[in-house]
């Protein structure tokens, strides 16, 4: 049995879960709510300086969309990728992620803007309008990632790619088009903090539902798998730190085999670093099969 499974079969065109419905009809409810009052823009998306008191709008900023084109790319993509998170995380799990990385791409972007007002004192810094569902987008690719790092994803039938590289090409290509159209302050940070934090939640902090651990300490998704090869030792260097503040007592394995890195806390393998459970996880998506 070949271990890179392809995503390339039309299952996704139909029962879509229902959660990944739900954000597609908020999405769209926060769409025409801009469009019928856009004074509504205001309090709904992240202005920097209304944030106090309005503290809402670092949550709700990532749920309104105000281009119908990004709308469109925003309920797709939750729709295709929930189809394969959520069975594996539960619809709890889903729903917590998206939160958890909403928020703090929000949070994030906030403190970020201040910080740059505080250097440039430009006062358009904290009265740009910020929004989108890109930082959750992000999270999402994020998490095919560690579900499915080996597979195959193939786009409008010719591009094909592994999963792994998917939140990497999302970035480039939002940092390009962000150059191009001028859009740096309201489409990377979002992308990037989102990134970021979704990273950050599953390694450090997701519950398993088969066990009272958290995190994936597994080698295939430590933070620097993120950059190009060359990179690695330095970004495994400065990772390192994050990981001894949230992995006391983590241990890596004396023996490894050759396929991968085994980690155990108190004698047993922590849930995703094994290589049993990474072949597992690689070979998980084989019914859940698309074309993105």
């Amino acid at each position: 049995m070949d271990s890179h499974q392809t995503l390339a079969a039309p299952q996704f065109t139909l029962n879509f879960t229902r959660l990944s419905k739900a954000f597609a009809g908020v999405l769209c409810l926060g769409y025409i709510v801009q469009l019928v009052v856009p004074v509504a823009r205001e309090y709904l998306t992240l202005v920097p300086g209304r944030t106090i008191p309005c503290v809402w709008n670092v949550f709700t900023a990532g749920l309104i969309e105000t281009d119908v084109f990004r709308l469109l790319l925003s309920i797709v993509g939750v729709l295709v990728l929930a189809k394969v998170v959520e069975p594996v995380w539960g619809s709890k799990g889903f729903l917590l992620f998206a939160a958890v990385v909403n928020f703090w791409t929000g949070f994030c972007t906030f403190v970020l803007l201040y910080l740059l007002y505080t250097v440039d004192r430009t006062g358009d810094l904290l009265y740009t309008e910020i929004c989108g569902f890109q930082g959750v987008f992000a999270g999402l690719l994020v998490g095919l990632k560690q579900i499915m790092p080996e597979n195959d994803v193939t786009l409008v039938g010719y591009v094909k790619f592994r999963a792994k590289h998917l939140p990497a090409i999302f970035i480039a290509l939002t940092v390009t088009g962000a150059l191009v159209l001028g859009t740096v302050l309201k489409t990377v940070p979002f992308v990037l903090f989102g990134t970021y934090a979704s990273w950050f939640y599953l390694r450090f902090f997701q519950s398993k539902p088969e066990t009272s651990l958290q995190g994936d300490p597994s080698d295939e998704f430590r933070f620097a798998t993120f950059f190009p090869g060359a990179l690695h030792p330095v970004i495994d260097r400065v990772a390192g730190l994050c990981s001894q503040v949230f992995r006391v007592g983590l241990q890596q394995a004396p023996a490894r085999a050759e396929s991968g890195t085994s980690y155990v806390l108190n004698g047993a393998p922590l849930p995703g670093s094994d290589n049993a459970e990474a072949a597992r996880r690689r070979l998980l998506p084989s019914g859940l099969k698309t074309k993105c």
